[in-house]
């Protein structure tokens, strides 16, 4: 049995444009002593078939398949099968990797004994092959970990993804992590990981690719996922409370709701461009307010819950602009 240092998991669904360049990314990797773990998650396209490509020729590559269950259900899977190694890393099968990416996170993690390592990373646009770089992480440094917390709570040096992270298994092993069955769901995983997390190192290399599909937003957006994202900072108060550690961060992540309000109404406002109605979207706003302003409340107190809290206050789909006919 092969005695891999690093569980690479990489969820799979109908990705077939982009995943052969995301598998081919992983095989050129200058590290070579790793695991691929590929979840199948009930692909209907021929994302199976490329993967059987890569997983005849790579010893280190395995595929599992299941129904659909959705992104976190698959990297919970990852987690479960994957072998007794000392590091996990994510790779979502539209991205792709730099070469160096396993090599230099497992350097900086080995080197200074850190149980989670950042790097940074580039938008890839497929349609014209160009990369733009922004610095979301940095600066470049060993943090420990209340400064760490106090960072991704903030969303301010330190994001929430953890595509662009490395990991120490027993993070998720001895405090029984998992991710939560719902969109945006770094944003309730990171900041538990980052809790127990002794030493955090950020490096400046871009070594990551985050494919913009065109119209993401637009196309994808929806009332679920913009509860969500609300639903998540429940997560993280709830967390944070258990801990007695909330009224510490309570600031940072008031300041990161608001941000985040912001965002939520230009979703809002995407999701009625999807549907072509606008009719219900200031309804839709106003619940987002108090949604958010209910998870932030000073009036509340939450206890850790075992599922993500509901939103008190849900967006609801707008429904399609009818044709008249003339």
């Amino acid at each position: 049995m092969n005695d891999y240092k690093i569980s690479l998991i990489i969820p799979v669904y109908n990705v077939q444009r982009y995943l052969r360049k995301s598998l081919e990314s992983v095989e050129k990797q200058t590290f070579k002593n790793f695991e691929a773990i590929i979840v199948n998650d009930g692909s209907t396209d021929n994302s199976l078939k490329i993967i059987n490509e890569f997983v005849k020729r790579n010893e280190n590559f395995r595929v599992i398949s299941q129904k659909n269950k959705g992104l976190s259900e698959a990297r919970n899977t990852g987690l479960k099968v994957a072998s007794n190694t000392k590091y996990i890393a994510f790779l979502d099968s539209d991205d792709f990797f730099e070469p160096e990416y396993l090599e230099k996170m497992y350097n900086s993690a080995s080197e200074n004994n850190a149980d989670i390592v950042c790097c940074n990373f580039n938008f890839f646009y497929p349609k014209n092959k160009i990369s733009t770089y922004w610095p979301f992480f940095g600066p470049a440094g060993v943090y420990t970990n209340e400064r760490a917390l106090k960072k991704i709570t903030s969303c301010v040096g330190i994001w929430m993804f953890v595509w662009v992270k490395f990991f120490k298994h027993s993070l998720f092993t001895e405090n029984k992590i998992k991710f939560y069955d719902m969109y945006y769901e770094d944003l309730s995983t990171s900041p538990r990981l980052f809790y127990f997390a002794k030493k955090v190192v950020v490096i400046s290399d871009v070594l990551y690719n985050y494919t913009i599909r065109d119209s993401s937003i637009i196309h994808t957006m929806n009332a679920k996922k913009i509860n969500d994202s609300i639903s998540a900072f429940g997560v993280m108060r709830c967390f944070y409370e258990s801990k007695g550690i909330y009224k510490k961060l309570e600031r940072r992540m008031k300041n990161h709701a608001i941000r985040f309000l912001f965002l939520s109404y230009y979703n809002a406002f995407s999701m009625h461009a999807r549907y072509s109605n606008f009719r219900g979207f200031f309804k839709n706003i106003v619940a987002i307010s108090k949604s958010i302003n209910y998870f932030i409340s000073e009036k509340r107190s939450f206890r850790f819950l075992d599922s993500p809290p509901r939103v008190p206050y849900e967006v609801v789909n707008p429904p399609a602009k009818s044709k008249i006919n003339r």
